[in-house]
């Protein structure tokens, strides 16, 4: 499976927020970071990818077939993406919120499948104790957790996580990029997240996209983007890519003297 962008043009409007944006073809098990400041169209990408904005120009395929113009309900039996603001019925169950997402995309009737689907996913997310708690009594990390499992657990071809590590402790943003992170193994799907944290991407991401403005600056490994001058120039700080002790990729930023 491989998802592949071509020229992508879009925004809201006439405002036009990405320009001619190129992406050569991510293979399925891939987990792609999206870096770059506020306002550098990351956001954007990511609507466009899941069809809540229509390009004025380029192609998005999956596995050759052009998804450009698919209905929105047509994507979303492919693409599933978590926003950065998301909501639920806080009425609702843990499981009961799953289960919701789930049947969003696969019709109303609730087949026993469909049960054993959300139960499979709330295991592998390490929120199974979690399933009769209501949405209302989570704490801010486990309610990130659950939207992860809402976006996960239709199997979806390529998976969207617009930063999905947001306002979340240490603890909780090893522990969401970890289960992301073993679930993509196991699935294979396309991973793309949008990460401010430069070190989380490094620790988590096979490969890395730079954008700014709207223009993607670079593409490849971590270790050659987080290296470039344009990660400096595009931060409006000084870094320097060093390793640690246990060979771990570490960006060191400071402000310019």
């Amino acid at each position: 499976m491989t998802l592949e962008i071509e020229t992508l043009t879009s925004g809201y409007g006439r405002t036009e927020i990405l320009h001619g944006v190129s992406i050569p073809a991510i293979a399925g098990g891939s987990f792609v970071g999206l870096i770059g400041p506020n306002a550098s169209g990351k956001s954007t990408l990511f609507k466009t990818l899941a069809g809540l904005v229509a390009p004025h120009a380029g192609r998005i395929t999956i596995d050759g077939q052009d998804v450009t113009h698919l209905r929105r309900r047509q994507r979303a039996r492919q693409v599933a993406y978590m926003p950065q603001a998301f909501g639920c019925n806080a009425l609702l169950s843990v499981f009961e919120s799953v289960l919701l997402a789930l049947k969003q995309s696969s019709g109303w009737r609730v087949r026993s499948d469909h049960l054993d689907q959300v139960s499979d996913t709330l295991n592998a997310l390490n929120l199974s104790h979690l399933a009769d708690r209501g949405i209302a009594d989570l704490s801010g990390g486990q309610a990130q957790m659950v939207a992860v499992a809402q976006t996960i657990v239709r199997a979806p071809r390529v998976i969207l996580l617009d930063e999905p590590t947001s306002a979340l402790d240490l603890h909780h943003q090893l522990s969401i990029l970890t289960s992301i992170r073993s679930e993509m193994q196991r699935r294979q799907p396309v991973v793309m997240a949008a990460l401010h944290d430069l070190n989380l991407a490094a620790k988590f991401c096979d490969r890395l996209v730079l954008l700014r403005q709207g223009v993607l600056l670079a593409d490849g490994a971590p270790e050659q983007i987080l290296g470039l001058p344009e990660i400096g120039e595009t931060y409006r700080v000084e870094t320097d890519l060093e390793r640690t002790a246990r060979g771990a990729l570490y960006v060191d930023a400071r402000l310019p003297a």
